[in-house]
């Protein structure tokens, strides 16, 4: 079991994104582009889930492992707040020069869309901790799920006031973060992890009913190969303004460039709405039993977590070069 006996939806749950360090002169990468049109002006990020279902002070050396690898920053999963070290984390960070986004999903309990008002106080909370948590740490973007627990379902669409109570929740955080100076981005999940928010439209349409700078769209090229009829149509629609985070993961979750996702139309969508913040690629690590069982990964995905890191990198910014 994960600690504290979670399950897969126990832990998906909990658990599962920029930078103070990302003001840091060197953190931007931009691609060339042989096709003639705009560069991609981004930062690679790589979310630690690939390495470690708990994120604390003793995975510190994780931050300066990834930047030796390339990127210009990590994504750190939020799942149990208490073993964070945000002191520790942001001097790790500093010293490695690395930007940093948050990997924040909502826990049993916590709700921002539960008929239950004590459940929705207690989603508003998480999520203004989390938004604090990633400000201390020298961080950004705070992305993922923030709706609603990963796993729960109802048996049923969505109501209105489901809608209503996250349009409220998701309004009051979007105003702490602007107070602390970070970003949300909500991401869509697939019908098997959520029923709340599925398609890029629906976040989208959230997001603008809130009517924040503050609150914007996650897109996840793993869920979005599953719900959208087309990727990169979704991508355009969102649009620059609304696009907040970028997670890259394969259909598969393996190594980006060796599934079924039509990344070549991807980039050149968010090539051509002038995307201009992270590219972060998102898997979990084989190793760990339970994650695994949490992520549902139930055969190998991917040889080594560093090939899929290195590998991954490198595929990524083959694509924002060529596409």
């Amino acid at each position: 079991m994960l600690r504290d006996g979670l399950t897969r939806r126990g832990f998906l749950g909990k658990a599962a994104l920029a930078t103070g360090a990302a003001a840091l002169a060197g953190c931007e990468t931009q691609a060339p582009d042989t096709k003639g049109g705009k560069p991609l002006n981004v930062r690679y990020g790589l979310n630690l889930l690939v390495y470690t279902a708990t994120f604390s002070k003793d995975q510190l050396d994780l931050i300066a492992k990834v930047a030796d690898m390339g990127y210009d920053g990590v994504e750190i999963p939020f799942n149990d707040l208490s073993v964070l070290d945000a002191k520790a984390t942001r001097a790790a960070l500093e010293k490695a020069k690395m930007g940093m986004t948050s990997c924040c999903v909502m826990m049993p309990g916590t709700s921002p869309c539960s008929q239950d008002a004590d459940e929705r106080k207690a989603g508003l909370k998480r999520l203004q901790e989390m938004i604090d948590i990633t400000a201390e740490m020298g961080g950004e973007a705070v992305a993922g799920p923030l709706y609603a627990p990963v796993g729960q379902m109802s048996g049923r669409a969505r109501t209105d006031d489901e809608w209503k109570w996250c349009v409220e929740n998701l309004g009051a955080a979007a105003e702490h973060a602007k107070k602390a100076n970070i970003m949300l981005a909500i991401e869509p999940l697939n019908r098997f992890e959520t029923y709340v928010l599925n398609i890029d439209a629906d976040a989208l349409k959230l997001v603008k009913e809130v009517g924040s700078d503050r609150l914007t769209v996650q897109v996840d090229t793993f869920h979005a190969n599953i719900e959208e009829k087309d990727t990169a149509a979704a991508i355009r629609a969102v649009g620059k303004e609304w696009l907040g985070h970028f997670h890259a993961s394969e259909s598969d979750r393996g190594v980006p460039g060796t599934g079924q996702v039509r990344w070549t139309e991807v980039f050149q969508a968010l090539k051509a709405i002038g995307y201009d913040r992270w590219i972060t690629i998102e898997s979990f690590a084989t190793g760990i039993l339970d994650l695994c069982a949490a992520a549902c990964i139930w055969r190998p995905i991917y040889e080594s977590a560093d090939g899929l890191a290195r590998d991954g990198l490198k595929f990524l910014k083959d694509m924002a070069r060529t596409a």
